[in-house]
């Protein structure tokens, strides 16, 4: 199994985010990853159903997410981004502070490990893009602050579809591999989750938060 891109196949729309078509080609230049359209386009939809007010991303980067976040979430949302890399997240505010959302938008420099441990508030939606073998060591702290009826979205989960894979992999990507695995083995078994594994791009994992209503 490969990466996918079916929306892009069949969709018209030469960008991920017209809006911000200058920001993507700048990513691709610098070869900074962003979401791709399969991603980006179910994240969108996400948003859209669950209308979050309080929104946590892992993994900034340029800023091209968090912007895709803050255009389809209502104008009082809030959203608190992370990012390890000082000069991304230099270069994500500046980008941001150029739109119409910079208001929404908080972001917060430094290793998520680190800052998960010190916010003070629930979200009741978490973008979880980061590097992806710290997924499995972020999960108790997103546990921690997703509230009852919010929802987590992991992307890349199946990593070019080697977690999918049986027989060993190399030795530089083995961590992650495993990771991930046990990663999605966690969600998918989680007695306070939902949790669905979606093939779409590098694979993505939904999680609802029960709540009392189950």
């Amino acid at each position: 199994m490969q990466k996918t891109e079916i929306n892009q196949k069949f969709s018209q729309q030469k960008y991920i985010e017209p809006e911000f078509k200058a920001l993507e080609e700048l990513c691709l230049k610098d070869q900074i990853p962003i979401i791709d359209r399969d991603t980006a386009d179910f994240l969108k939809l996400q948003l859209k159903i669950k209308k979050p007010k309080r929104i946590l991303e892992i993994g900034t980067a340029y800023g091209f997410s968090t912007l895709l976040i803050a255009k389809n979430t209502p104008q009082i949302s809030k959203i608190t981004s992370i990012e390890i890399d000082a000069l991304r997240a230099d270069r994500a505010k500046k980008h941001i502070k150029r739109t119409p959302y910079a208001d929404k938008i908080n972001i917060k420099t430094g290793d998520a490990l680190d800052i998960l441990m010190y916010l003070k508030q629930n979200f009741d939606f978490i973008f979880l893009d980061a590097a992806k073998g710290q997924y499995l060591y972020l999960f108790e702290y997103i546990m921690e602050l997703l509230e009852p009826g919010g929802l987590l979205v992991a992307d890349n989960v199946l990593y070019k579809g080697k977690v999918l894979k049986a027989k060993k992999t190399r030795a530089k990507i083995r961590t992650i591999v495993n990771n991930l695995r046990e990663y999605l083995i966690i969600v998918m078994n989680h007695p306070e989750l939902d949790s669905t594994i979606i093939s779409a791009g590098d694979g993505i994992a939904l999680s609802r938060r029960k709540d009392n209503n189950g």
